[in-house]
């Protein structure tokens, strides 16, 4: 009785028993899950999988059809294992349990395709974009990229071709209520998030979904995506900030530390031959940009730098204060003094393509522009050296009052309201938005990512630069009739010249209501 206890070995029973339990529930929700994923297997590239699906499905079937066996036996062992192996393939091999398998296999199977819907739905994705995405733009690099991987679920590049108004303007009327909802997701400037939230234009995303989080989000980008403690409604693609760009061959030439030392009278001293010291780019939207930079840079706060409007007390009006229209007089003096800015081309004509134009010609010394600015200089290398230029980056001088320099840039993925494939377009906005994308965004289309940790992998001074202006960005009005807002008060900043002018009382109640609306 002694000898046939030892042989027994009931310590090792349990541990056996458990650990054949859990392979069996381990292969059978595996298998259940490639089930569930099995879609169509007429592929040439779908065999494989299929073959998998189908040899794990035998295999979870054999393990539940001998689960009782197996239980009975490791707890009877007194012997061997393959003694035990060979008394379950032995039973297994019985006509009745060769019918057990069978059956076991043909319910696993109908019950994971029937109660697992498939991870991510099939068909084309449809993602709208203001920017014409050409076959060099490194996101279309990452979105080949998703659809070799997804061929279930390729995507197809839909643009919203035309000035900015204008691409706003067909997003708009795609995603609104009897409106053609061609997208599945929009890549959505930053500016455009509140009226896209506010007006219920976007699908929420699943936060469960999101391995590790969004800590890897720069924090000031990854705000424009989220409300603080509340829905998530979109991941950056891209963010940009404005940098200054100064030339290292004009002799006596020094990085400015103030906004007057780019872009006022203090920036001619040390030109020499140069036509100026930069270019005004007043073009659009632009203007709205340079304009908040020039007034955070003198003290102004209209608008904060968490892109609230400063109203009066009662609400009724914006609130303009003198270092408000010390900014705006500041910066239409920019376009005016002889050598500050170039008088050709136009200031109002003038956009961020055009001043890289200049500056790589050599008819600038400084340069305010946005990050990408730096790749788009790389392709214009040639230039470059025919006028002798080289150059560095810097983050924009910050202000001692305001507690931003430049403004925030860049674009999210949101996904539309009206998407019938919501997982499988959150599935590609996170591809999108992965280490691995952002990387190949930064190394070969010089855009800024949207992540730390590629920021943390950087060599170059120039990401060193993007990452230190990033925390030092300011946001433009947060309001859901943006475009509106915006075309006003640039054609406010227009009209503040001299120490006489200032903003009318009934341009600022239109302000406000433009943001009560």
């Amino acid at each position: 009785m002694t000898e046939s206890t030892g042989h027994r070995r009931p310590g090792f029973r349990v541990p056996l028993i458990v650990l054949f339990v859990l392979v069996t529930a381990v292969v059978t929700s595996v298998s259940a899950r490639l089930v569930a994923d099995v879609a169509e297997w007429w592929r040439a590239d779908g065999v494989p999988y299929l073959a998998a699906t189908a040899v794990m499905l035998v295999l979870s079937s054999v393990l539940i059809n001998a689960l009782p066996r197996a239980v009975r036996e490791f707890w009877q062992w007194d012997g061997p294992f393959p003694a035990a192996a060979d008394r379950v393939r032995k039973a297994l091999g019985r006509p009745r349990k060769a019918v057990a398998v069978l059956v076991t296999v043909l319910l696993l199977g109908l019950g994971s395709y029937v109660l697992l819907p498939p991870p991510l739905e099939s068909g084309e994705l449809v993602l709208m974009t203001a920017t014409d995405l050409s076959p060099r733009d490194p996101r279309t690099t990452v979105i080949e990229q998703w659809n070799e991987s997804h061929p279930r679920n390729p995507v197809k590049v839909e643009t919203a071709a035309g000035e900015t108004g204008e691409q706003h303007e067909r997003m708009v009327n795609d995603v609104e209520d009897g409106g053609e909802h061609k997208a599945d997701v929009y890549l959505l400037d930053v500016v455009w998030m509140r009226e896209f939230i506010d007006n219920g234009y976007l699908r929420e995303l699943d936060r469960s979904k999101l391995a590790g989080g969004l800590d890897d989000f720069v924090t000031p980008v990854r705000r424009t995506c989220e409300e603080v403690g509340g829905p998530l409604w979109a991941l950056p693609l891209n963010t940009d900030v404005g940098l200054l760009y100064y030339r290292t061959d004009v002799e006596g030439l020094a990085l400015p530390t103030s906004w007057e030392g780019h872009s006022g009278v203090p920036a001619t001293q040390a030109l020499g031959e140069l036509e100026a010291a930069t270019t005004a780019q007043f073009s659009d939207e632009m203007l709205m940009v340079e304009a908040l930079e020039a007034i955070w840079a003198a003290g102004g706060r209209v608008v904060t730098e968490d892109g609230n409007v400063t109203l009066t007390p009662d609400g009724s009006r914006v609130q303009f204060t003198e270092d408000d229209y010390e900014g705006m007089r500041k910066l239409n003096a920019m376009a005016t003094t002889p050598r500050v800015a170039l008088a050709d081309p136009r200031p109002e004509d003038t956009t961020a393509t055009d001043a890289v134009e200049q500056f790589a010609a050599g008819r600038t010394a400084f340069m305010r522009n946005w990050a990408v600015a730096d790749e788009q200089l790389t392709d214009l290398r040639e230039e470059l050296d025919a006028a002798g230029v080289t150059y560095r980056t810097a983050p924009l001088p910050k202000s001692s009052v305001s507690g931003a320099s430049s403004v925030l840039g860049g674009q999210n993925l949101a996904i539309s309201a009206h998407s019938d494939k919501p997982k499988a377009s959150q599935a590609l906005i996170q591809f999108l938005t992965s280490t691995q994308s952002q990387q190949i965004l930064a190394e070969v289309g010089g855009f800024a990512p949207t992540r730390d940790s590629v920021y943390d992998r950087a060599e170059g001074e120039h990401l060193v630069n993007v990452r230190t202006a990033l925390q030092n960005t300011g946001l433009r009005p947060k309001t859901r009739n943006y475009t509106e807002f915006s075309q006003k008060f640039r054609e406010a900043v227009k009209t503040v010249v001299t120490d006489q002018d200032d903003i009318s009382d009934v341009v600022a109640r239109e302000l406000a209501e433009i943001l009560r609306k």
